[in-house]
């Protein structure tokens, strides 16, 4: 997604040029009846009209209303352009019968998202008491109470009170926890909170609903207008939305609190001191605007869902649902919200019932002789073949054979090996390729008699018969870090299917890293990864080794003599050098 820079729109360069139209445009008397309405001579009004800013020439009107204070049109109006394309415009010289008045723009706006001038014009309405104002601003907050307003008037209201009584309304129909304030003082690219509102609320406009199945340009833009009058109208009777109108918005913040998750770890510190090593961004699209758009997006969803936020403490619970949202440009009745620690995911009762629902395996137990220690096993049978694994890491450890201990900052490393310990070879073969007959076709290394250390094969035949690593995490990959999580877009709700019993051994880049090996001829002669070095020898022997395997998020082997599960969209390098000196080791059975 595009945003364009506040800081293109800066400051307003303001200069007259109106035209008054129609009949008599003399402010008439005041008479008792009519107490409280006021007379306005030679009136200026100057403001700005902003969807995104409307582009320089589109056309303003002010209609006049009668002196009775019904807020009716006296026929009187006055005319003037956009001065540039940020939008601002100018009245001079205004005489009136009442203070209030009604006002339209209609025109092409600058669009927040990329900054180029919309396809369609649009028109947007405000009705303003001028008494006391010399800034009168147009928005889209002040055309959803338009026809609100004017209904309150006839019901009774004063002014006053209609105004403020329509705010609330409007703001709280979004969920948004804001004093109300007077829509025609907000601006898109001021920092108050109710400025920022309208700032977040213009984005979703712009960004739902997409009219691009539409392709005739007339129809695209009578639906772009007719979409934000549904607001406006559906505001004018009881000051509520219905839910086929915010079912659109409401998905629209569905996703952007997705896109923007991590933003949940954002706070006005970070914030502070991203402004001061960029100042260039700070009033525009850097960590405030899109904290600002994530809060906002996310506030809006929990509202409209009627649901809590999603934290720590509901990982993996789900509730039922039954308003419509449209995501995507499909509408979804009814459903399920599944917390995976961060946000809520729209899904199904069968989705949620899968994250559970066990992969078919036999679970059993096994003992290694030689230190009397017992370990859970999983065994399943794949195209025709029966596969018994270890369903925990290995930790065995004697006067010759020796594990990681771990320290206090990654307890995780405990029982991992270098690889020519888990494979019981001559520590030269960390630096030389192993050859023929280095390594048997199953290799017991380090694992019990009648066991070897798992293959690159038997690897693949495990992913793929789980259908995915995924299925072979077990509940603390909830619990791992929610900056390298979000980072790594490594977030959801995993249990135990399949017994396996699978954790991370890296919090960084949350990856678990497995010793294994492959008999492939091709394989076994190449060259391991050489020690790392600042000299140009070091490149050249790592490109000698292109040709070894990857597991990453498509799940294919990484490396022949390692196995990294990794679920990282973005992977961060880590040597194989280093994976080879820290690996876990599973042992199947012969």
């Amino acid at each position: 997604m595009k945003f364009f820079s506040l800081k293109l729109f800066n400051g307003f360069a303001l200069a007259a040029g109106l035209c008054a139209c129609g009949g008599n445009d003399t402010a008439g008397g005041i008479s008792e009846e009519n107490e409280g309405v006021v007379a306005l001579t030679n009136k200026k009004i100057e403001g700005v009209t902003q969807k995104g800013p409307f582009v320089k020439d589109s056309k303003i009107t002010l209609k006049e209303t009668k002196a009775d204070g019904s807020i009716e049109p006296t026929g009187n109006k006055f005319t003037t352009k956009t001065l540039s394309n940020k939008g601002d415009f100018q009245f001079k010289d205004l005489d009136l019968e009442s203070q209030f008045v009604l006002l339209s723009a209609k025109g092409r706006y600058v669009s927040e998202y990329d900054g180029e001038p919309s396809t369609c014009p649009i028109t947007l309405n405000a009705v303003s008491d001028l008494e006391k104002r010399e800034t009168v601003n147009i928005n889209l907050l002040t055309h959803f109470e338009y026809d609100r307003v004017l209904n309150l008037v006839k019901d009774g209201k004063n002014f006053v009170e209609a105004k403020k009584q329509a705010a609330t309304e409007v703001l709280d129909a979004f969920g948004i926890e804001v004093k109300p304030s007077s829509a025609e003082d907000l601006n898109i690219y001021n920092t108050s909170d109710a400025d920022r509102v309208l700032f977040n609320l213009s984005l979703l406009i712009d960004s739902r609903p997409s009219w691009d199945y539409l392709h005739d340009e007339d129809e695209e833009c009578v639906e772009q207008q007719n979409f934000i009058d549904s607001f406006r109208n559906d505001f004018a009777d009881d000051g509520k939305l219905s839910d086929s109108i915010m079912q659109n918005i409401a998905g629209g913040a569905y996703i952007l609190s997705q896109w923007y998750a991590e933003m949940e770890l954002v706070d006005e510190k970070s914030i502070e001191e991203k402004a001061k090593a960029d100042p260039d961004e700070k009033d525009g699209l850097g960590l405030a605007s899109k904290k600002s758009e994530y809060d906002f997006s996310k506030q809006l969803f929990l509202h409209y869902m009627n649901v809590e936020a999603c934290t720590d403490e509901l990982w993996g619970n789900y509730k039922k649902f039954k308003k419509a949202i449209q995501v995507d440009n499909e509408i979804v009745k009814s459903g399920y919200l599944l917390c995976n620690g961060y946000f809520w995911e729209i899904t199904t009762k069968e989705h949620i019932d899968s994250l559970t629902l066990k992969i078919d395996h036999k679970t059993g137990t096994m003992t290694d002789n030689r230190d009397g220690k017992k370990y859970k096993t999983v065994s399943f049978k794949y195209k025709g073949k029966k596969y018994e694994w270890m369903a925990e890491n290995l930790q065995y450890t004697d006067s010759t054979v020796k594990y990681s201990k771990g320290s206090d900052k990654n307890k995780r490393l405990i029982g991992s090996y270098t690889w020519t310990t888990a494979m019981q070879l001559d520590k030269k073969y960390m630096k030389q390729p192993t050859g023929d007959g280095v390594l048997d076709s199953l290799h017991q290394g380090v694992c019990p008699s009648g066991w070897h250390v798992s293959t690159s094969a038997e690897w693949t035949a495990l992913i793929n018969y789980v259908d995915g690593p995924g299925n072979l995490l077990n509940e603390e990959w909830k619990s791992t870090s929610k900056r390298a999580a979000l980072t790594k877009d490594l977030f959801g709700v995993f249990h135990n299917k399949f017994d396996f019993n699978l954790t991370p051994m890296d919090p960084v880049y949350l990856q678990t890293y497995y010793h294994t090996y492959s008999l492939d001829p091709e394989i076994l002669s190449l060259k391991p990864a050489a020690q790392e070095s600042d000299d140009d020898d070091y490149k050249e022997d790592y490109d000698y080794d292109m040709t070894r395997y990857y597991f990453d998020s498509q799940y294919r082997l990484e490396d022949p003599n390692f196995v990294t599960i990794n679920f990282s969209i973005n992977d961060g390098y880590v040597s194989k050098r280093e994976r080879r000196k820290e690996g876990y080791v599973r042992c199947v059975k012969n």
